[in-house]
Parts: structure tokens; sequence; C-alpha cells
């Protein structure tokens, strides 16, 4: 007995719209699988804080940066510090616990501590900052869009004139 014979016919216009469908919707899980991996480091500051139970702070008040990796990739991060307005000059705070160069992985913070009184205007700080080995930056804007703009435009004008004056004298 002969066995039925099946004909099926499929065009290529539904083979490619099929592709089209299945492509996209990869490309979006790709996409999103790329944004929810990457390091997310967060930088908070606390002013006029205290740390309990520890003699070398006993009755200081402190400015405490944290830096916290929300994200699932690791950072190492290198610096902690702050950009001032023009024309103060930048810092960088050197106590940082854990010691730093620190790897952060998912969920793991570090903290950088100030202690007062520190000879500097905290009202002149534009952003606090955080970069990691790669050189990465990750900032907490304190000032205004406007004041940030301002100032590093002075700075840009500033560079360039020392260069300037760097050529000539060369």
């Amino acid at each position: 007995m002969p066995f039925p014979t099946i004909s099926i016919n499929i065009s290529g216009n539904v083979i490619a719209a099929y592709a089209a469908v299945v492509s996209t919707i990869t490309g979006v899980v790709q996409f999103f699988n790329y944004r929810r991996d990457r390091a997310r480091v967060k930088v908070s500051v606390g002013h006029r804080m205290q740390i309990m139970g520890d003699p070398r702070y006993s009755g200081k008040t402190l400015t405490i940066v944290t830096v916290t990796n929300s994200g699932r990739r690791p950072v190492t991060i290198t610096t902690v510090g702050a950009i001032c307005r023009y024309p103060h000059n930048h810092f960088v705070v050197v106590e940082c616990q854990p010691r730093l160069p620190h790897e952060l992985t998912e969920g793991k913070h570090l903290i950088a501590i100030l202690p007062h009184p520190v000879d500097i205007d905290f009202s002149t700080i534009e952003s606090w900052e955080a970069m990691d080995a790669v050189g990465n930056r990750y900032r907490l804007h304190v000032a205004s869009w406007y004041s940030r703009t301002m100032s590093r435009r002075k700075w840009r004008k500033d560079w360039k004139l020392n260069v300037a004056a760097k050529k000539q004298a060369a």
C-alpha cells in the first residue's frame, strides 16, 4: 500500500517575516541583558556624621562618602574625591575603608571619611566623584547644572591660557 504524500508550500515572505520577528525579539533580550549586567556605581554623601566605637573619631563630626556597586559586574574603585567650582582646587579623600584600590562586587560598598574640621568650603563643591580602574567616573552632582557649566568653561579657559603661556616660554 502506497504511503500518502503530503505537500507543504512555504513562501519566502513567510520565512522572512518569521526571521524578522525572531531576530527583533533576540535583539531586545540582548539589550536588556546588557543593561542589567553592567556595573552601576552610586555615590552618596552624608554630612555631620559620627562613628561610634572607634577612638580615632570620638567627638569628631565627619563627612562620609559612600560608593556602592548596585550592578552585577565587579568594578575596581581607585579614587574618591570632589570636583570644586572655579577657582577652588579639586581634592581626593585619602582615608577610605577598605583601602583603595578596592574591587566592589555586586551589592558591596566602600566609605571615604573626611574628618572635620577641614579647610574645605563645602559650598564650593561642584560634584562628588569616584573613579574606577578603567577611567570611568561616577558622580553625585551637588551644584546646579548652570553653575557646573560656567565653572567648567572657566577651568577650560584657564587651562588654555596656561598651555599657551607654557608654549611661549619654551
